[in-house]
């Protein structure tokens, strides 16, 4: 029985008829497919981060370039200034000689000489601060000039130093002899590193200081079992004027007292 278009379209439209919505099926994608797409996606990622870090490791090589071309300009500029300050050192010495030669004879001639080598000798401490400034990278305002520790200043360290909890004596043989202030201060580093390493694993330390004619020795030993390291700094401290320097059961620095 043929039902007419008229009577399909009512039954269509009448209340409790469902009418079925044809659906086409879904494509089924290729497995290849899946595998294809995560290969591209994970390629992609690797290229970003390719791409992320060469742009850091440029980024790293350019501010490498620019330390290494400011190092290289502070040690030129170092150099001139090194120049500077050797020349104002030498005429200030051949001031204060001339000037001292003629004390006797010309006394007006000799104060005004003194007074141009008194003058050289400002400058040339300008340029010296200048230059130490330079080397150590500092560019803010110049630090406070303080006295630096002399080997009459081992006292108050070994105060301190007691108060730490080693216990620690100071003994000096022989007659002291006068030696410039950079000796002492090295002289006095190399005691103050000493105990700072005494104190991790000793009880009680002796410091001597043996004046000889030409040197002097500077002796650290205590009761610890770990022995006397001896340090970078240390070594160089003792270099710096020609000395020596030996660990073991006791620490052993042998300072030149002839700086001439």
């Amino acid at each position: 029985m043929v039902r007419s278009e008229e009577e399909r379209s009512t039954r269509k439209w009448m209340p409790g008829h469902r009418s079925r919505t044809y659906a086409p099926p879904m494509p089924r994608l290729d497995p290849l497919f899946w595998i294809m797409a995560i290969a591209v996606l994970a390629l992609a990622s690797l290229v970003l981060l390719l791409l992320r870090e060469r742009a850091r490791t440029t980024a790293r090589r350019r501010e490498e370039l620019s330390d290494r071309r400011e190092i290289v300009e502070r040690a030129r500029i170092a150099r001139e200034l090194h120049d500077v300050v050797a020349h104002g050192v030498s005429v200030m010495t051949l001031g204060v000689g001339a000037g001292r030669m003629i004390m006797d004879k010309d006394a007006a001639r000799a104060r005004e000489t003194l007074r141009g080598a008194e003058e050289t000798g400002r400058q040339v401490l300008a340029e010296l601060q200048r230059m130490l400034s330079l080397l150590s990278g500092f560019t803010g305002p110049p630090p406070a000039r303080t006295p630096q520790p002399r080997l009459s200043d081992l006292g108050d360290l070994l105060e301190r130093v007691r108060c730490s909890g080693l216990s620690v004596d100071l003994v000096s043989d022989g007659t002291p002899a006068n030696v410039g202030q950079g000796l002492e201060l090295s002289a006095y580093r190399i005691v103050q590193e000493a105990l700072e390493n005494s104190m991790a694993h000793a009880r009680s330390a002796t410091v001597t200081l043996r004046w000889r004619p030409g040197f002097l020795d500077v002796l650290v030993r205590d009761d610890g079992h770990a022995g006397a390291p001896v340090t970078p700094g240390m070594r160089h401290r003792a270099a710096l004027f020609g000395g020596s320097l030996t660990g073991g059961a006791e620490l052993h620095a042998r300072l030149p007292t002839d700086q001439h």
